[in-house]
């Protein structure tokens, strides 16, 4: 799973922002979209057929004959799962936002992705709308894809024995320094309502 990390320089980032390299061939790289709600959305293809005399090099639609258009974007927070046949580098052409990126996630499952071209600290990441105890947490997709650390938000100030905050697994030890985000990495998050993250500015 992986997410861009940069916003276009104008309007949405688009599929065909996306550059690769180290694609197979027709059909062997394809990514699947996770919209903002955590749904996943379309697929995409990305043919390396030029030269062949039938279509250029380039992102297609799940027809596999269609070329993506200018209204195949991926949102700031969203995030793409990727089937590739080879090792493949992706390259994000844009901007770096310069505000705070704000993410909406719903009760229940869904995935998020850090939307900023920094590396960035769990504890870093603002809250609204946690529940309490053990209620919301976040489990980190790591950068080859495997899946990381789980930390979860408590709201317990107040009572005299946790302030509210990211907590590692065990649910007693605060998150550290230690506790990063890389750019293009991804959380796969258990809300026990609807979810305001906020992100820190790149800026």
């Amino acid at each position: 799973m992986r997410v861009p990390t940069f916003k276009a320089i104008s309007g949405d980032f688009k599929v065909s922002d996306i550059k690769v390299t180290g694609a197979v061939g027709a059909g062997g790289d394809s990514i699947q979209k996770v919209d903002a709600n955590g749904q996943w959305g379309d697929v995409y293809y990305y043919l390396t057929l030029d030269g062949t005399g039938w279509l250029e090099d380039g992102w297609y639609k799940e027809d596999q004959m269609t070329p993506v258009e200018d209204t195949d974007v991926i949102g700031i927070g969203e995030a793409f799962f990727v089937s590739a046949g080879s090792d493949i580098t992706f390259t994000y052409a844009g901007q770096v936002l310069t505000g705070k990126p704000v993410v909406t996630a719903p009760m229940g499952y869904s995935m998020v992705g850090n939307p900023t071209p920094i590396q960035i600290k769990i504890s870093q990441i603002e809250i609204a709308g946690a529940i309490g105890a053990g209620g919301d947490s976040v489990q980190k997709v790591e950068s080859n894809g495997q899946w990381g650390d789980v930390y979860y938000y408590l709201t317990l100030d107040g009572t005299g024995w946790l302030d509210d905050g990211w907590y590692k697994e065990d649910q007693m030890t605060p998150v550290d320094d230690a506790d990063i985000l890389a750019a293009g990495d991804g959380l796969f998050l258990s809300a026990g309502s609807n979810l305001t993250l906020t992100f820190p500015a790149a800026l």
